[in-house]
């Protein structure tokens, strides 16, 4: 601030020589005249001060008997004497100052924090339902109003705080991380069947009459547990039939097979060394792009750095600046190496375990081998095991009323 105050009204670089300089700085000390960045020279001192206080210094130049000698001059009131011929100069810096200033009272940067569960894309695509978007009058935009909209628009965000600060609209949110989605009862009547094939380990059967046993093996599509209780009478006849929704924890030992095929030589990338340098401009939906040219016999990978231009810490231009970088290099293939088809191995092996314990499934055995075939290698695992296989299968009541009809 002090820097921007002597830069504002000018500060000069003055030579001080004479019989006694020391008594002159002991004056402009007593004097509270201010000199900053002093330094020793052969012939004396040289020291900046402000213009303000260079003309309240000519009596302790008489007192000190020194001469002052003017050797720079800096700040803003020398700059606009130097350049006052200068008319096209000074009207691009008006020119400049005015563009800001019209740019100032427009959005062009929306930052969301606090997402999780909801994507920015997503957020950003609600917002343009709402005519919200880079470029619009910052005073179009009602805070108190966007707020409620999205509280609205998604129950599970419990807190929102919307704000403009500079060209910067700043929306933060809070998502509610207990809340879930509501369990829909529904009643109409069912049965569970096997989902695969499998050993039944485990049963807890809460509504519904079993049709199977622990140690029972089971196909694909048979009733574990019914949805159709029958009513017998005293003498044991089926009178009746009750329809309920089946409803049960059936566990059963299944089994699980898979294949990956890899080809027979692998590719593989080195870098040559080689790279280009060079970087984009984007003005709104202009865009210039500078890239030194490169041989065409190999590919190029190239990757990009975005940033866009901001002056303070929340005034956004339109402006956004890339910096690329572009790095040759080649592919071959090469036939696999023994550690490598184990690595391929392990990760396509873990990338299966992984999957199915999100599931809630419990392995119990687990065996992967390598394959050498004709037209390349094979990862084939088979695994044992204990997982949920009853599923819902509605009842058609008709059709089961007409079968006891023609029982009775």
């Amino acid at each position: 601030m002090l820097y921007l105050y002597r830069l504002w009204g000018g500060y000069l670089r003055v030579s001080l020589r004479g019989y006694s300089p020391e008594r002159f700085l002991n004056l402009c000390m007593a004097n509270q005249i201010v000199i900053w960045d002093l330094r020793y020279v052969e012939d004396g001192y040289q020291f900046l001060i402000t213009v303000k206080d260079f003309r309240r210094v000519k009596t302790l130049v008489r007192k000190a008997q020194v001469h002052l000698r003017i050797m720079g001059r800096f700040g803003l009131p020398f700059f606009l004497h130097r350049n006052r011929r200068r008319k096209l100069y000074g009207a691009g810096v008006a020119a400049f100052f005015l563009i800001l200033l019209v740019m100032s009272r427009f959005i062009w940067n929306i930052t969301i924090e606090g997402n999780r569960r909801f994507t920015d894309d997503g957020l950003m695509h609600y917002l343009s339902t709402l005519n919200i978007s880079y470029g619009m009058r910052k005073s179009s935009i009602d805070c108190d109003s966007l707020e409620e909209s999205i509280r609205s628009r998604y129950p599970e965000i419990v807190w929102v705080s919307a704000r403009v600060s500079g060209t910067r609209l700043l929306i933060k949110i809070k998502e509610n991380e207990v809340m879930g989605h509501a369990i829909q009862k529904e009643d109409m009547p069912r049965d569970l069947v096997a989902a695969k094939d499998g050993v039944i380990t485990g049963m807890v059967v809460r509504q519904g009459k079993a049709q199977v046993e622990i140690g029972d093996a089971v196909v694909q599509g048979q009733v574990l547990v019914s949805g159709v209780i029958p009513i017998y009478n005293d003498s044991e006849e089926l009178v009746n039939r009750q329809y309920v929704r089946a409803d049960g924890d059936i566990l059963a030992k299944t089994e699980y097979h898979y294949e990956e095929e890899l080809p027979p030589l692998r590719s593989q990338r080195v870098d040559t060394g080689r790279e280009r340098h060079g970087m984009g401009l984007w003005l709104g939906t202009a865009s210039f792009v500078w890239l030194l040219p490169g041989s065409k016999e190999n590919p190029w990978e190239l990757s990009r750095e975005t940033r866009q231009l901001v002056l303070f810490q929340d005034f956004y231009l339109p402006v956004w600046v890339d910096r690329i970088r572009a790095r040759e290099y080649v592919l071959y293939e090469r036939s696999w190496r023994p550690e490598e088809l184990e690595a391929e191995k392990e990760q396509i092996n873990s990338w299966k375990i992984q999957n199915l314990t999100q599931k809630g499934v419990q392995i119990i055995e687990n065996n992967v081998k390598i394959l050498n075939k004709s037209s390349g290698w094979s990862i084939r695992g088979q695994m044992v095991l204990e997982e949920p296989i009853g599923t819902g299968q509605n009842i058609n009541q008709e059709e089961e009323t007409k079968q006891l009809d023609e029982c009775n």
